[in-house]
């Protein structure tokens, strides 16, 4: 017995890859849906998101269950296939590159957030609470295309956290190890904010303390919402290694990436 066996992990040649283009095709030609995407058509690149009610995805016959479900455990690879339908299918056609963000709301159940565990890790949740901190919207650093001193470009795709640099350049016969970070329009960056989100009052038993989560939001829905808004935030759940004396540790910090916000009542007491 191998390691990836003794630990239960799937190998790679067990994971199976199911095209769904064609069948997200299927559903977004009809209603609600076709009229959504008309919407969008007509305001892109003015609005450059596309926002789905999973009930409607869900009421959507056999299929429509099928594919809620898998929004739910595979959320990043259902947001590619719907913008590869929506592109290869001509839905929505663009002189440049196409770039929209496809959101999705009233997810079917609520996870309190002392209640997110390692298992969703990965997963699209709702999580419901009161915005208490909210960061300035700041540009955040996406696609970096750095130039050695030779004048090579080497390019490397950013995520959470520190800037990651290339080792060493990658054209053939170059050792250099010091870059210069290109501007836009050569590097890629995106509006960022960060909010911190805490469980509801209401929902506390006894003499618990209100536990409370970092929330990454970006691009257009950033500045939606402010400290003392009730909300209901939908995102996937990431991770992020902490540093223990300047060692990766094998502990891991938790947030979730802001895939939508539906907007409650505002604590006014609070702000």
């Amino acid at each position: 017995m191998n390691l990836a066996e003794a630990c239960n992990v799937p190998l790679d040649s067990d994971v199976k890859i199911v095209d769904r283009m064609d069948d997200w095709k299927r559903i977004l030609s009809n209603d609600p849906f076709k009229s959504l995407i008309s919407t969008l058509k007509r305001k892109y690149p003015k609005e450059i998101s596309l926002t789905l009610d999973y009930r409607d995805i869900q009421s959507a016959g056999k299929l429509g269950i099928e594919l809620a479900d898998e929004i739910l455990e595979k959320p990043l690879k259902v947001m590619e296939d719907i913008r590869d339908s929506l592109w290869h299918n001509r839905m929505i056609t663009t002189e440049g590159e196409f770039h929209c963000n496809v959101r999705f709301t009233h997810l079917p159940r609520k996870t309190p957030v002392r209640d997110i565990r390692a298992d969703d890790i990965g997963k699209l949740i709702s999580v419901e609470g009161i915005i208490r901190k909210a960061s300035e919207v700041r540009p955040r650093l996406t696609l970096a295309v750095f130039r050695c001193k030779a004048g090579h470009r080497n390019v490397k795709a950013q995520g959470f956290g520190p800037m990651v640099e290339p080792d060493g350049c990658q054209a053939d016969g170059c050792n250099n190890k010091k870059f210069e970070l290109l501007p836009p329009p050569h590097s890629q960056f995106i509006d960022s904010q960060r909010l911190k989100l805490q469980e509801l009052p209401e929902g506390l038993r006894g003499g618990e303390q209100p536990e409370s989560i970092d929330i990454d939001v970006l691009d257009d829905i950033c500045a939606s919402v402010t400290p003392g808004t009730r909300v209901i935030l939908n995102g996937i759940v990431k991770q992020f290694q902490r540093r223990s004396q300047g060692q990766l540790s094998t502990t891991f910090d938790i947030y979730i990436e802001c895939n939508s916000i539906e907007v409650g009542e505002t604590d006014f007491d609070e702000v």
